[in-house]
């Protein structure tokens, strides 16, 4: 049985969210690597600031992974949860890139995120879900 063909601009977006879970994955693995000596170096607010975004950062994968999953079915669900998930992540890297993180990393989020936002609202996409 194979699977139904998606539109382009759909398996795009797609594609898009699947590399930006494996993105957030890969920060998080240096995060978690790092989360000792960070924590310590930043103190009090800084550290449960730290804490906040490390939490959020894990959600964002798994939230990101259901819903490319539901954009192969064509689930009006999906669209949302993906645009909530871009939301909070384009919130993150806007916040890691002015505050203490700034990095290549939080740089790289924010573009495929900013995107992957910018196809969610493209006609064809939007059409694919919401008929």
């Amino acid at each position: 049985m194979t699977k139904p063909e998606l539109p382009r601009l759909v398996e795009q977006t797609r594609a898009l969210l699947l590399l930006q879970m494996y993105m957030t994955l890969l920060v998080l693995f240096f995060m978690t690597f790092l989360l000792h000596f960070l924590a310590n170096a930043m103190g009090g607010t800084s550290g449960a600031r730290f804490y906040v975004t490390y939490t959020v950062l894990v959600c964002i994968p798994i939230v990101l992974g259901i819903s490319a999953m539901m954009f192969r079915r064509g689930m009006a669900l999906g669209w949302m949860l993906a645009l909530v998930t871009e939301l909070a992540t384009l919130a993150v890297a806007i916040k890691s890139i002015a505050g203490q993180f700034t990095g290549l990393a939080a740089i790289i989020l924010l573009v495929v995120g900013g995107y992957a936002t910018f196809n969610l609202f493209r006609p064809e996409v939007r059409r694919h879900f919401f008929g």
